[in-house]
């Protein structure tokens, strides 16, 4: 009587924990750890990311541009994508700054510049650190950063080419499908200036949201898999 009175215990136990969304797993000293699942999944989602970015390395010309990510992740911390970036987004956005002018006053001379109209290519993103955070003791976020890199097409002063770039960003998630994006882009090229070519580098931040779709998953332990 006694072993069949543990093995319904134990069975009641089993059954609850495959109930809850959280684990639970039992240690030799009689103490239980729950483990709580990853509160958002990248794994077989579509992750689109729009962004609005300004260029932070020339100090002579500021340009700002639309654009964003979209990417399949094949696991959690592997994805694959396409970028896109307009730069030539208004004749009030951007433009050379007051440093060119001076530049020319003092040296008159007329600087170099080869500023972008379009950025376009394929990346590959892995993420290797991810977690979570707690804000005013009240809500839990959830994190991730991530690090990209990708070649494609560039067009700037002269036609099109190819150029790459390297990107670091982090992602916060708010619910299980949106989250808030920042990310600091290097887009390189090898430009043809007056004086030669050159390799030019267009580093830009940015701020955008991350959209994963679909928009809700299932855990492996849930009902209907995940």
């Amino acid at each position: 009587m006694r072993a069949r009175r543990w093995l319904g215990v134990a069975l009641a136990l089993t059954l609850f924990g495959v109930a809850t969304p959280a684990w639970a797993q039992n240690i030799e000293d009689g103490t239980i750890t729950v483990i709580q699942p990853k509160p958002v999944l990248r794994h077989h989602r579509v992750q689109l990311t729009p962004r609005f970015a300004t260029t932070v390395n020339e100090p002579l010309y500021r340009q700002y541009s639309l654009g964003g990510t979209l990417a399949y992740n094949i696991s959690e911390r592997v994805a694959v994508g396409a970028t896109f970036a307009h730069f030539d987004i208004g004749a009030n956005l951007g433009g050379t700054t007051d440093q060119y002018e001076q530049v020319i006053r003092e040296t008159a001379t007329i600087p170099e510049l080869a500023p972008l109209t379009w950025y376009g290519g394929l990346d590959a993103t892995f993420v290797p650190l991810y977690g979570k955070m707690q804000v005013f003791n009240r809500a839990i976020l959830f994190w991730d950063l991530y690090v990209t890199l990708g070649a494609g097409m560039i067009e700037s002063s002269t036609d099109p080419h190819i150029g790459g770039n390297v990107a670091f960003g982090a992602n916060v998630y708010f619910t299980r499908w949106l989250g808030l994006n920042t990310e600091f882009r290097d887009i390189i090229s090898s430009e043809e200036l007056p004086s030669g070519n050159a390799l030019v580098h267009t580093a830009t931040t940015s701020v955008g949201l991350t959209i994963l779709m679909p928009f809700n998953f299932r855990y492996a332990d849930e009902r209907g898999g995940r």
